[in-house]
């Protein structure tokens, strides 16, 4: 096996569902600002914006409807992709 991807365990449709730096970020400060602007919590908050921000696209798989999902035989990986787009 050769690639990024390989070294990593992910593959680019994985990878492409993490969420960026810039984005826990900017959730981990809206955390803050929202927590009244506590000092002290800054690992918190970032644990907390990097849980959410994985969640997300588990809750949008949870939402997928059991028809759209079941159409066709599809591999749990057709049904990923359908929920993320």
């Amino acid at each position: 096996m050769t690639g990024e991807s390989n070294k990593t365990g992910l593959d680019a449709a994985a990878k492409a569902t993490w969420p960026t730096f810039e984005q826990i970020a900017a959730r981990a400060y809206q955390i803050y600002i929202e927590r009244g602007r506590q000092h002290g919590h800054d690992m918190d908050d970032w644990l907390q914006a990097e849980y959410e921000l994985l969640q997300l696209p588990v809750d949008k798989l949870v939402k997928v409807k059991p028809a759209q999902a079941m159409t066709v035989r599809r591999s749990v990986i057709h049904v990923v992709r359908a929920a993320l787009c």
